[in-house]
């Protein structure tokens, strides 16, 4: 085994020039992965600890110094990732034995909880875009289209969960036969069914009558077509109308989207008794462990839970 003492920059340029040549690395990766090294050679030297000779404890010790500054989880990731480079290459050149930090798992992201609304506030929307509607039940003017439209969008959003990117290009087709369930491409063209309530399937309905009175919508294959009839609704009209929506009642403060409609239908059906994978195939994921962020949940929530379905509580003790 080659015997050195503490590198020098020449010595890490080095090493870090073989990795960059193997892995084809940028020029802008290479200078992050000199600053890494060396910031982490410069500790060690301060601890008066051999770079050469260092084990997996000192670098946990370093990463818990480094956690302690308030480094991100994606710098440490980045630095983690350096190191195990550098002394895979140490290893292959004969200056260590062992790569110190083969055991070291990376430090993942920490993913928040994604925001809802409360029901109160679902519930709000949907009687403000109802009342919307009423007021202009009598005509046919581009405001009772927009408002019947919004509401039909709003009642299909919180009860399936589904993405608006799926909902805008839904076809007319699909729904000459509407039942409890409907197919929709998802992510990367995986299909799947979403379910309906009574009350979406009824305003979907009412929506299709209404829209089968609108000329220059006759001949369009979407469900919902653009305001000039061609083709379908963007996303941004979609955002637009439920921002209005919003503004227009007391959550003024309240960002309102789509995205956050899909969250609130996940969150308030997990609080309602669905099981994970029920609404992991109702929402589309991949992966369970994108659903299991939902199950984030307040103590409050669960002291309920208990009280509510515990066998215990059913038993008479007198």
């Amino acid at each position: 085994m080659k015997n050195i003492n503490q590198p020098t920059l020449e010595f890490i340029n080095n090493i870090i020039g073989i990795i960059c040549l193997e892995k084809g690395l940028s020029k802008n990766t290479k200078i992050a992965y000199t600053k890494d090294i060396s910031l982490v050679f410069d500790w060690f030297m301060n601890k008066n600890i051999n770079c050469f000779s260092a084990n997996e404890k000192n670098f946990r010790d370093l990463f818990s110094f480094l956690k302690s500054k308030h480094y991100k989880p994606s710098s440490l990731s980045r630095k983690l990732s350096s190191l195990k480079h550098f002394y895979d290459v140490l290893k292959l050149e004969g200056y260590i034995k062992i790569n110190p930090l083969n055991n070291l798992e990376s430090f993942k992201k920490i993913k928040n909880l994604p925001k809802s609304l409360s029901e109160e506030h679902l519930v709000l929307l949907l009687t403000k875009a109802k009342t919307n509607l009423k007021k202009v039940e009598h005509n046919n003017s581009p405001k009772k289209t927009k408002y019947f439209r919004i509401l039909t969008i709003l009642e299909i959003l919180y009860s399936t969960g589904m993405r608006v990117s799926e909902l805008v290009s839904l076809p007319l087709t699909d729904f000459i036969r509407i039942k409890d369930l409907l197919q929709v491409k998802g992510k990367g063209g995986v299909y799947r069914h979403v379910a309906f309530n009574k009350e979406s399937r009824k305003m979907i309905e009412m929506w299709l009558l209404y829209r089968s009175s609108i000329e220059k919508f006759i001949n369009n294959k979407y469900i919902f077509p653009s305001n000039n009839g061609s083709g379908h609704i963007s996303r941004q009209s979609v955002y637009k109308d439920l921002s209005e929506l919003s503004k227009s009642t007391n959550m003024k403060n309240m960002q309102v989207s789509p995205h956050k409609i899909r969250h609130s239908f996940a969150t308030h059906m997990l609080n309602r008794g669905a099981d994970l994978r029920s609404l992991q195939k109702l929402l589309g994921h991949a992966d369970i462990s994108t659903t299991e962020i939902y199950t984030k949940v307040q103590s409050k929530r669960l002291a309920g839970l208990l009280n509510d379905i515990h066998p215990i509580n059913k038993i008479n003790l007198k």
